[in-house]
């Protein structure tokens, strides 16, 4: 039989006891479904949430979780027309219900599924769909991102930061990233950052100020909320949209009313679930991010990898380690 990381109950944050490793029956697709023998699966900082009933969407326990896998196609529903057995996909981030894909076998909708370059492995493949489409529908659809933007990007460690730099370098707009402390200021800078924010150190308003000549940030990209806002509402542009897209911080965000109606800002509690299902942005999506990637204005950053038996510990060090960098992964094939 094979396994797959089931939830059982929704426990405080950051405590994964109720999660294990666990035998399953093999799936049967149906539908628009693809079975998928998973070669590896990739963790995201979503999961912190939805572990705790905190997340975009909740799960009817016990139940599989995760949304990018990247694998072959082992089986087909009656009603899927984009793909055949022995394909090689990479899932992309849905509200999945009952299939979530960390495991050893993966059932998924084959119209949210990209197919896999022969070039990349399925460690890299697995890394792209939850970081570049988020930031994709952001910073191009919505957003519109011009050359003469400044984009405040919080957390830029982040693979979701990275991405949303990419996109904005593409474009020739000016990227500042934050980060908690000076340590990864080099770093930063190295993947393509304009400028950096530590905030031990730094004024996060006064920097981007100084850097946009005192115009303001037009776009925010942050998965933080909660007490970070303070530090750059002094600092949001005319026009400013905010998209609030995770709850690090885990405290209430409150609004700053005040400085966002001078400047006409909006906060936008975003998520990509409800852009996903857009048929048209989709087609839109993936050949712009598969086109940067072979241009090189997209690199895909593999963090630790780790084998399906020490899922445990992956889960551990991304909660825990503060020096991220490159998406952590966990390999099935060859564990």
């Amino acid at each position: 039989m094979p396994k797959a990381l089931i939830v059982r109950e929704f426990r405080e944050y950051g405590d994964f006891s109720a999660i294990d490793l666990e035998d399953i029956e093999m799936p049967v697709p149906t539908g628009h479904e693809v079975l998928i023998d998973v070669d590896a699966f990739a963790l995201n900082y979503g999961d912190f949430e939805l572990f705790c009933e905190k997340y975009t969407f909740t799960l009817d326990l016990p139940a599989r979780f995760g949304d990018e896998c990247a694998g072959t196609v082992i089986a087909l529903g009656p009603d899927v027309a984009n793909f055949k057995v022995g394909d090689r996909v990479a899932t992309m981030p849905v509200i999945y219900g009952a299939n979530g894909v960390d495991g050893e076998v993966a059932l998924f909708d084959s119209r949210f599924c990209a197919p896999v370059p022969d070039s990349m492995s399925s460690i890299e493949a697995c890394t792209i769909w939850t970081a570049y489409f988020t930031a994709y529908t952001a910073m191009i659809e919505i957003a519109d991102v011009q050359p003469d933007d400044v984009v405040l990007i919080t957390a830029g460690s982040s693979t979701a930061g990275i991405a949303a730099m990419e996109m904005c370098r593409m474009i020739g707009a000016t990227t500042i990233a934050t980060t908690r402390t000076n340590a990864k200021r080099e770093y930063l800078l190295d993947l393509g950052f304009d400028h950096v924010v530590a905030q031990d150190t730094d004024s996060m308003s006064e920097v981007v100020n100084q850097v946009s000549n005192g115009k303001g940030s037009r776009v925010i990209y942050d998965p933080i909320g909660g007490k970070i806002v303070e530090e750059y509402k002094d600092a949001l542009a005319m026009n400013a949209i905010i998209f609030l897209y995770g709850g690090i911080d885990q405290s209430d965000t409150i609004l700053p009313a005040t400085e966002m109606v001078r400047t006409n800002a909006i906060m936008k509690p975003f998520s990509v679930f409800h852009y996903i299902v857009d048929d048209d942005l989709r087609s839109r999506a993936i050949p712009f991010i598969y086109d940067a990637i072979d241009k090189g204005h997209i690199k895909l950053r593999v963090g630790p990898v780790y084998d399906l038996k020490d899922w445990r510990k992956a889960f551990d060090d991304q909660y825990n380690t503060s020096d991220r960098r490159g998406k952590m992964v966990i390999r099935v094939k060859g564990s």
